[in-house]
């Protein structure tokens, strides 16, 4: 009889969640219950062991009236049966508006399954890990609180605007023994959609540049930092004035001046033919003929740039969703777009490049290997379904509503050192335990339905148990491969069909490997003795030369024209 072993005890899903929860707090009575629940109903559906939600604007817009709704917000969390077996909890909530040089409004709340047992915070006035156990809140004045660290951006990133609640909130995590960070970051956004118009990068594209690579070199110039997840309200905009472009090749425009407030100034773009008025672009106000449907399409993804500049320090998943900010805050219209502002992906979850290499590789995009002989006569054989691909990336993941054809994905036979899922010990004398034909026939008549599955089994024979007849391998082996599998990471949207304010969540389900210590990089060559790099440029991913270790030295220092 064939056993199966569990497998992903080595892997911690992760689910990092971001949300610009202002509006909800404007109608809480209303909104808050329809927030939670689809909140609760993404975590159940995905079932991670450890969840980082991070929220912007706590306390809404007039936090002085709204704050009171806060401690009621996070007690429905922690309540809520969704959540019982998460028993510990770590919230940093930064409610002190009596102080407007250090008010972020920044809430970092974060759950840990009972199953995860290995978990420390590292304190950053002790400079070394402490245990998590139980729930602990942090609320109102957090400044002396030393498992964060708090900072709010400089009235001279925005010489443009206001001071404003803008900053990031940071924590440190030892989860079963591989150290990671969670940044919760807030930019500027764009005041006025007649100056966002400028050529880009626009005024406020670069003051949110200046505030990212403030936090970046931050990050890294901290001697114990460790590998990070960047997630929060970016406020990044598409480039307005292409887009502008775009939309009125056709059109001629006229401006509407009202005396001399230029605040009140317009831009108008009419059809030629018939006078029709097609684009309305003012300070605070972006309608288009269209505006529900045009802004959904493919093209628009194309002027989302402000990420250009730093992608070789940070990573994102591919984005198959639609523009997460503005929508309209009305529980009767929650996929309709307010017509304020240009749809863009404001809302964002971002990784350093050494956080990318902690992560197992999606199951859908890594080369799926067929079974073969094993050249080292141990008979072990296995697909690679269930292991780190060796030439996989995460950023060719598929969407997760695609489906893949599985005879794509069999072109690269696997080695013995890569056939590592199922591990079947041949009886002395046979090759293989099964037609390597047969199975190639099963793998690629497998339906691919990954939505659903707990995950891949490993295939581990009891060597005392004999040979097993080909019809019952077969028949084991056909089952294994019919079984779906749950992609190891999913980018997308909660409530995307419910009202969640005028930003939807954006969520990122990952895994994360275990026991890898404070992870960075080391390039060498094979005459060259090994050292740490301080380049300023990272070695590419998975290029000659370059290997990865764990140290506890000075990471990365970026320069300032380097970000």
């Amino acid at each position: 009889m064939l056993k199966f072993k569990k497998m992903g005890s080595d892997k911690v899903p992760l689910l990092l969640v971001t949300a610009n929860v202002g509006s909800i707090f404007e109608d809480p009575f209303v909104m808050l219950p329809i927030w939670t629940s689809e909140f609760l109903q993404a975590v159940s559906r995905m079932d991670p062991k450890f969840i980082a939600l991070h929220l912007q604007e706590v306390g809404g817009k007039a936090y002085e009236k709204s704050m009171q709704y806060v401690q009621d917000f996070v007690q429905r969390l922690c309540d809520c049966p969704e959540l019982r077996l998460y028993d510990k909890i770590r919230i940093f909530l930064d409610e002190d508006f009596s102080s407007p040089e250090k008010f972020t409004a920044l809430g970092n709340l974060y759950f840990a399954h009972s199953t995860l047992t290995d978990l420390k915070m590292w304190d950053f006035e002790l400079k070394s890990y402490v245990d998590v156990v139980g729930k602990e809140v942090n609320s109102g004045n957090i400044e002396k609180v030393t498992t964060k660290e708090k900072a709010k951006f400089p009235q001279h990133f925005f010489p443009e605007c206001k001071w404003s609640r803008k900053g990031f909130l940071r924590t440190r995590w030892s989860i079963r023994g591989t150290a990671i960070e969670f940044v919760n970051i807030h930019l500027f956004h764009d005041a006025s959609n007649l100056l966002a118009m400028e050529p880009f990068p626009s005024v406020y594209c670069r003051s949110r540049r200046r505030a990212l690579r403030h936090t970046l070199r931050h990050l890294h110039s901290d001697v114990n930092a460790a590998p990070y997840f960047i997630f929060g309200d970016f406020n990044f905009r598409t480039d307005t004035g292409a887009v502008v472009k775009k939309v009125t090749e056709e059109l001629a425009s006229c401006r509407l001046q009202n005396g001399a407030n230029v605040d009140s100034s317009k831009l108008q773009y009419r059809s030629k033919s018939d006078d029709r008025i097609v684009l309305t672009v003012g300070k605070k106000e972006f309608a288009h003929v269209d505006h529900q449907k045009i802004f959904r399409e493919p093209w628009l993804q194309k002027f989302d740039r402000e990420l250009e500049s730093l992608r070789s320090h940070l990573f994102e998943f591919p984005v198959k969703f639609p523009p997460t900010y503005p929508f309209e805050e009305d529980v009767h219209l929650p996929t309709h777009y307010m017509k304020t502002r240009c749809p863009a992906w404001c809302d964002r979850v971002l990784l350093s490049q050494s956080a990318r290499l902690l992560l197992q590789p999606d199951a859908r995009h890594s080369s799926r290997k067929s079974v073969a002989d094993s050249d080292s006569g141990s008979g072990r054989i296995s697909s690679s379904d269930s292991s780190p691909a060796r030439s996989g990336s995460p950023a060719r993941q598929n969407s997760q509503n695609k489906q893949v054809s599985p005879g794509k994905t069999l072109e690269k036979k696997s080695s013995a050192s890569e056939l590592e899922v199922l591990g079947v010990p041949a009886v002395a004398g046979r090759k293989s335990i099964a037609d390597p034909t047969a199975l190639q026939h099963a793998i690629n008549a497998r339906v691919s339905d990954s939505d659903v599955s707990p995950g891949r089994r490993k295939l581990v024979r009891n060597q005392s148990e004999g040979s097993p007849k080909s019809g019952e391998t077969s028949a084991e082996l056909r089952r294994l491969v019919d079984a779906p599998t749950r992609r190891r990471s999913e980018y997308g949207v909660i409530g995307d069909a419910a009202c969640m304010g005028d930003h939807k969540p954006i969520y990122l389900r990952v895994m994360l490997q275990s026991d890898r210590g404070n992870f960075r990089h080391e390039y060498h060559s094979e005459s060259s003795p090994k050292h740490v790099t301080t380049d300023e440029s990272e070695p590419e991913l998975e290029s000659p030369g370059t290997r990865y270790i764990q140290f506890n030295t000075a990471p990365y220092i970026f320069k300032e024209t380097d970000i």
